[in-house]
């Protein structure tokens, strides 16, 4: 399978997905879900995370659209392998980092970054896991001043956490349950 870089400087590049059994998101819920961040936060400067990046399709597109850094945690060694090799093929080896690990065992605190915008997309099944994550995530102290934290699955994810607002976006069967931490 090949999937499209849909906007920015790779516009129009693709990247190769061997089969991993992952589910890659679809290019029109990845093109609203750029916009729509796009219409929160300036993304000039800033980092991006991926959680369960399975292909990578999304660092790569933050990186396409204009974000300085972007890591991508992925658990499948296939996937994780497969992210690298396309960042070099893309010529963005060095603005996009692979964690091959699990995000439910991984100290996000050791990535000794400052995060504007995470992307979790888990397998649906895992979605009742998502909350804790969240807890998890925002306690590891690597979110950004400002951030914006994204949760793809099949319904909306329920997290609320003083400080933080939360808006739904559907597609069909996707479900993006956005957070922010501004009013």
């Amino acid at each position: 399978m090949n999937l499209r870089v849909s906007s920015g400087v790779l516009r129009g590049r693709y990247i190769k997905v061997p089969d991993t059994g992952l589910r890659p998101t679809e290019e029109k819920v990845r093109s609203a879900f750029f916009n729509t961040l796009f219409s929160m936060i300036e993304f000039e400067n800033r980092n991006f995370l991926d959680i369960f990046s399975g292909s990578g399709i999304f660092a790569f597109e933050a990186i396409s659209r204009g974000f300085s850094k972007s890591f991508s945690i992925e658990a499948n060694s296939k996937a994780a392998s497969n992210i690298r090799k396309s960042a070099e093929e893309l010529g963005i080896k060095n603005q996009v980092n692979v964690i091959n690990g699990d995000a439910f065992s991984l100290s996000f605190a050791s990535l000794n970054e400052k995060f504007n915008t995470i992307f979790l997309d888990p397998p649906y099944i895992l979605g009742d896991k998502m909350p804790d994550l969240l807890d998890e995530i925002i306690d590891s102290g690597i979110v950004g001043e400002v951030c914006v934290i994204v949760v793809e699955g099949n319904a909306e994810t329920p997290w609320q956490k003083a400080g933080w607002s939360s808006k739904t976006k559907k597609f069909g069967g996707t479900c993006l349950t956005i957070f922010y931490n501004w009013e």
